[in-house]
């Protein structure tokens, strides 16, 4: 019988996936490549996708450390910046130092690993469990449904710059 954890589960399988293959053959220079000064980078979107998803389920939902802090990805990327993107400044982005996009990857799939964990021990009670933020209050319900919507969205902006660079067939 399936449940909203295999739903959850499928869906987020299904964009990194997607992601994946979106990366595949990519150059440093098309990585790193904007279309304009006001949009993010292939290789910030991916590092901020991995971080979402740490944030909302490895620290909220399962109340402890993320993988970031507790895998010392900080130090294994050389990215120092706080948080995971939320709200960075155009600057912010532009500053991300120069990765590897195997070693975002390598730091995605431990997020992963570590999220079907969580995920797996979620109860069909817990789903309405509250986590409150800023004056909200939010279910961990709404947090799975949100990375979802969130990395979906992200993925999109993915394929549109990997389309701009390569076209349709690229």
């Amino acid at each position: 019988m399936s449940s909203f954890r295999d739903s959850v589960k499928s869906g987020m399988s299904e964009y990194l996936g997607e992601l994946k293959d979106k990366l595949e053959g990519l150059t440093d220079a098309e990585l790193y490549w904007q279309a304009s000064l006001d949009t993010n980078t292939i290789v910030w979107l991916v590092w901020h996708m991995a971080r979402v998803e740490d944030n909302w389920i490895n620290s909220v939902i399962a109340g402890g450390d993320s993988v970031w802090d507790a895998g010392g990805w900080a130090a294994k990327t050389g990215i120092t910046s706080e948080g995971n993107g939320y709200s960075n400044t155009m600057d912010e982005v532009r500053a991300l130092p120069e990765v590897a996009v195997s070693d975002l990857l390598a730091y995605y799939d431990a997020v992963r690993a570590a999220a079907f964990g969580v995920i797996d021990g979620i109860s069909d009670e817990d789903i309405s469990n509250e986590f409150s933020r800023g004056g909200r209050t939010i279910t961990w319900g709404w947090i799975l449904g949100h990375v979802i919507v969130e990395e979906s969205q992200h993925l999109g902006q993915v394929a549109l710059i990997r389309g701009i660079i390569r076209g349709l067939n690229g």
